[in-house]
């Protein structure tokens, strides 16, 4: 009887671990038994992870059959839910020590200027143009770190001394909070983005056009209650709006801000009211990080001082080859050669065929990006002071050249010094003024992956009317829930990390 009972109970908890939803494990060295990092798992319905710096992963099993497991410089190895249960959540991996090919481990000699102009034609001769569909990853966070945040509020002929009193008081909350907090703000979104080329009369030349399907977001950080650099000026109107007259409308004026003609508290908590109960984003906005990973990765094709392969804004030399993945690469590093030439960086270049594998940038130093000083002239100043970028190309089945990744981050520094007033839209024009006084950093990050590079029926994509593109700036979809977003098979970077595992 024990020993059936001891049976049950055994098959029982079995049971239970097949059917649970998530799981931790390790992979490690099978000869050396040393932990493995950045080893990418991947699940036979397209969910996975990656392994930390102790080697430790965690998945969910759920529904899952066969696991792949794979890691620069060790052999890959698939295997079953059930071999990875009955191993204790262990997997073991051999290294590859024939991982490089032969003929890449001694480069032939090439001449710099012989190596520059083979990439360059080859870059603009084989890179991949429309019309593509495309799956797209993107994140983006956004982080503001406030130096300075005061607010003053004038004598005022609109507010009692008590409303002006606890107007006073909640401009000092607000700016407290904002400088405790630190705000912070993230999003993901994975969608399919079909892209074709058409010819504008406008430009004089053929333009990209894009059309957003199948697409999913989800917000990570928001610390600050939506506070965001661009809505903080209307947040600080509203703590002044809510102690006026709400039947009234007002002008607010400044020489920074735009004048609005019927600014009222009724409109103005309308909108506020909508915007808070709306969590959903634009569909066609999110074209952008596709647009933005053109922009900079394309430079190639540019006859100014944005093309890195130009001997004329760049002083280019060849590096010490280094190898990336399982090939090595020519290494050309590049500074500015010109005052307007802004970068510096290297590219890696494929020595089978003149293709640039990465590239990576930022500013040169002594070197920023937009600049204004009218701090004492008009209580401005504004400074990029941080650009940093890296990219990754990689060939379709047609050996078409392809943009595979971006990662950028920025770093901008703005002063503000400025007056606004609210002016009643009545015969006795009342007014009240508060000053603005802020100093803040703001860091800014983007990181985006394009995979499945297929063909589509060209003849469905028409090219869209600037009226056809703001109707579809309007269609909107609801971000995911929590549990939506941890189901996913794209959460917490995982694409990004198994892509770039490869390379590391």
């Amino acid at each position: 009887m024990i020993k059936k009972i001891l049976c049950f109970s055994l098959l029982f908890l079995n049971i239970i671990v097949i059917n649970s939803q998530t799981i931790s494990g390790k992979v490690i060295n099978q000869n050396s038994l040393n932990p493995i990092d950045n080893a990418a798992l991947l699940t036979d319905i397209k969910s996975g992870t990656t392994s930390d710096e102790s080697g430790t992963y965690t998945l969910n099993l759920s529904n899952v059959k066969v696991l792949t497991i794979s890691c620069l410089g060790y052999q890959s190895k698939t295997i079953t839910k059930r071999q990875l249960i009955n191993n204790h959540y262990v997997v073991n991996l051999l290294e590859d020590v024939n991982q490089l090919d032969e003929f890449q481990l001694n480069l032939t000699k090439v001449t710099l200027d012989s190596l520059l102009i083979k990439t360059a034609t080859n870059m603009k001769e084989n890179y991949l143009s429309s019309p593509v569909k495309q799956d797209v990853y993107a994140i983006e966070n956004q982080n503001l770190d406030f130096k300075k945040l005061e607010f003053e509020l004038n004598t005022s002929s609109l507010l009692s001394r008590k409303k002006r009193k606890l107007a006073e008081k909640e401009l000092m909350q607000f700016a407290d909070n904002l400088q405790e907090k630190n705000p912070a703000f993230g999003t993901e979104f994975k969608a399919t983005v079909l892209n074709k080329k058409f010819y504008s009369e406008e430009r004089k030349k053929e333009v990209d056009s894009y059309e957003v399907t199948d697409i999913q977001g989800f917000k990570k950080i928001d610390i600050g209650n939506g506070v965001t650099l661009e809505n903080i000026t209307e947040r600080l109107q509203n703590v002044v709006l809510k102690h006026l007259n709400s039947k009234n409308t007002y002008k607010v004026k400044s020489g920074l801000f735009k004048l609005e003609d019927s600014l009222s508290m009724v409109e103005t908590t309308r909108v506020a009211d909508s915007i808070a109960k709306d969590n959903t984003f634009s569909d066609y906005g999110q074209s952008y990080p596709l647009r933005n990973l053109k922009f900079k990765s394309v430079f190639f094709n540019d006859a100014t001082q944005n093309n890195f392969l130009d001997q004329k804004y760049y002083e280019h030399q060849l590096e010490e080859n280094e190898i990336l993945g399982t090939k090595k690469y020519y290494v050309v590093s590049f500074t500015p050669n010109k005052s307007k030439s802004k970068y510096s960086g290297k590219m890696y270049i494929d020595p089978t065929d003149f293709f640039i594998k990465k590239i990576k940038y930022q500013y040169a130093e002594g070197k920023r990006g937009q600049h204004l000083n009218l701090k004492f002239l008009l209580g401005i100043k504004f400074s990029e002071n941080q650009h940093h970028v890296t990219v990754f190309y990689e060939k379709n089945m047609n050996n078409k050249i392809y943009t595979s990744y971006l990662k950028e981050t920025k770093t901008n520094y703005a002063y503000i010094d400025r007056p606004i007033k609210f002016i009643e839209n009545a015969k006795d024009k009342n007014k009240v003024k508060f000053n603005v006084k802020v100093e803040i950093n703001v860091s800014e990050g983007r990181e985006t992956f394009v995979n499945n590079i297929t063909d589509f029926d060209v003849n469905s994509f028409k090219k869209k009317t600037e009226e056809e593109i703001k109707e579809a700036y309007k269609k909107r979809t609801s971000y995911m829930t929590k549990a939506a977003y941890a189901a996913s098979s794209w959460k917490d970077n995982v694409l990004i990390n198994q892509y770039l595992a490869q390379y590391n």
